[in-house]
C-alpha cells in the first residue's frame, strides 16, 4: 500500500527542515563570530575577565593574555586561582572596598589602579576598568573587567617624581653631607637600584674615596672604599663617561677580585662633573637586574648632573665667604 502524504504535511516538514537549517546556520555564525571576537581580544594588549560577584571574584572567562602574567586560562576558569588571589595583599582591601562602594552607588562602570602578583611573584601595576552588570532589581549578576598592564608608565612617573623631589631638596641643601644623603636616598628609590655609594675625588691627590654608601656588604666597603689616582678604577671614572656593566666585568684589579662573590648583577659608574672636571662618581648596583634600563640611566645621569651643579654652587659660595673674610681682615 502507498502512504498518501498531503501537500500541507509536505509543506510542514519542509518548513521544519528549513527552520532547523536556519537555526544551525545562525548558531554556526554566532560561534564563528564568538571565535573572531575572542581572537581580537587575545590580540589587544589587555586581559579580559568575566567574574562572578563572589568573594575573590572567581572567573567564568579570561582571555589568553593572562599568560603575560605567568598564568593559564584553565587555572582561573577551573577555580584553582581566583582573581583576588593575585591582587597584591596591600591593595586587596582597597580594591574590594572600592568595588562595593561603586555597586552601592549604582555605578555601571569605573576604573582603578592597583598592583597584582605574577605567578613568579613579580609585582605589576595594572589599570582595571570594571563593568557592573545588574538585573532590573539591582542585583549584580556578573562583573566584566578589562585589565591593562601599566607597570612601565608607573615606573616612569616614579622616576619623574624622584627627579622633581631631588631638585627641590638640593635647592634648600647647604652642606655636603646633607646633600650626599639626599642624592643617595633618591637613587635608591629607583626600583632597579638597591645598593650604591658616592665617591669623592680629592682635588690635590686625585684619589677616589667612598664618602657614603648603602646596601653594600662590609667586604665591599673594605676593599672598594679607596682607590689611588693611578688605579684602573679611578682612571675609568676620570674618562668622564658613564659605564654600565655587569658587576663581574668591573673587577679591574687583583684587589677587586675580593668582590667577585658580591650578590650584585648590574653596576653603573656615573662620573660627576663640575665645570667639565670630574669631581665625584656614583657607583650604583642592582642585585635584581642584569642590565640597567635606558629610562633609569637617563635619570641617574640627570641626578649626577644636578650634583655637579650643586658642587659648583657650594664652591662659589665658599669662595665668596673667603673673599668677605679677606676684606674684613
Amino acid at each position: 500500500m502507498f502512504k498518501v502524504v498531503s501537500n500541507s504535511a509536505k509543506n510542514g516538514n519542509g518548513r521544519q527542515k528549513a527552520c532547523k537549517y536556519l537555526n544551525e546556520l545562525a548558531l554556526c555564525n554566532a560561534l564563528e563570530m564568538a571565535k573572531e571576537l575572542i581572537s581580537v581580544i587575545n590580540k589587544v594588549p589587555v586581559t579580559v575577565f568575566l567574574w562572578r560577584p563572589e568573594k575573590y571574584w572567581p572567573a567564568e572567562f579570561v582571555s589568553e593574555n593572562i599568560k603575560k602574567f605567568g598564568y593559564t586560562v584553565e587555572e582561573f576558569t577551573s577555580g584553582k586561582v581566583m582573581y583576588g588571589n593575585i591582587v597584591h595583599p596591600d591593595d586587596l582591601e582597597r580594591v574590594e572596598r572600592e568595588l562595593l562602594r561603586r555597586i552601592d552607588e549604582d555605578y555601571v562602570d569605573f576604573s582603578q589602579e592597583y598592583r597584582i602578583l605574577t605567578k613568579s611573584g613579580e609585582v605589576r601595576w595594572v589599570e582595571e576598568r570594571t563593568f557592573i552588570e545588574a538585573d532590573d532589581n539591582g542585583i549584580v549578576k556578573y562583573l566584566k573587567g578589562i585589565v591593562l598592564d601599566i607597570t612601565e608608565r608607573k615606573r616612569k612617573e616614579k622616576l619623574l617624581y624622584i627627579q622633581r623631589d631631588l631638585g627641590i631638596a638640593l635647592s634648600t641643601s647647604s652642606s655636603m653631607n646633607e646633600t650626599l644623603e639626599k642624592l643617595l636616598d633618591s637613587c635608591l628609590q629607583i626600583d632597579e637600584i638597591n645598593a650604591g655609594g658616592i665617591y669623592l675625588i680629592d682635588e690635590e691627590t686625585g684619589d677616589m674615596t667612598l664618602a657614603i654608601h648603602r646596601g653594600f656588604s662590609p667586604n665591599f666597603v673594605e676593599y672598594a672604599s679607596h682607590y689611588s689616582a693611578n688605579s684602573p678604577n679611578t682612571k675609568l671614572v676620570m674618562i668622564g663617561q658613564p659605564v654600565y656593566k655587569q658587576h663581574i666585568d668591573l673587577l679591574l684589579t687583583a684587589r677587586d677580585d675580593a668582590l667577585r662573590h658580591e650578590n650584585l648583577r648590574a653596576t653603573a659608574v656615573i662620573p660627576v662633573k663640575s665645570r667639565k672636571k670630574v669631581i665625584a662618581a656614583f657607583c650604583l648596583a642592582s642585585s635584581l637586574e642584569f642590565e640597567i634600563p635606558d629610562s633609569v640611566r637617563t635619570v641617574i645621569e640627570t641626578i649626577a648632573t644636578q650634583f655637579g651643579v650643586f658642587i659648583s654652587r657650594i664652591r662659589l659660595e665658599e669662595k665668596l665667604k673667603e673673599c668677605r673674610k679677606k676684606r674684613k681682615s
